[in-house]
């Protein structure tokens, strides 16, 4: 099952975190991004593009798109 773990109000900024997800391995679509895109006006009425993922990789994406590291191997990089 798909959910919306992000709006965006630009098709660009949607696309910059679908990019970094997908980099990640953790696959997305895009909702809503083609009527923003072609009237970004209505993009905020519309809920804005949405972002969304497997129910079972939005924790792991929220994470991402947060800039959390990743620390499965329990070393601290500072």
């Amino acid at each position: 099952m798909l959910i919306t773990i992000a709006s965006f109000d630009h098709t660009l900024d949607a696309n910059l975190a679908k990019t970094r997800l997908e980099a990640e391995g953790i696959d997305c679509v895009l909702t809503n991004e083609h009527t923003a895109g072609m009237n970004w006006v209505w993009a905020p009425t519309i809920g804005g593009v949405g972002l969304q993922v497997l129910e079972s990789d939005a924790r792991r994406a929220l994470e991402i798109l947060d800039g959390k590291p990743d620390d499965e191997d329990g070393v601290d990089e500072d």
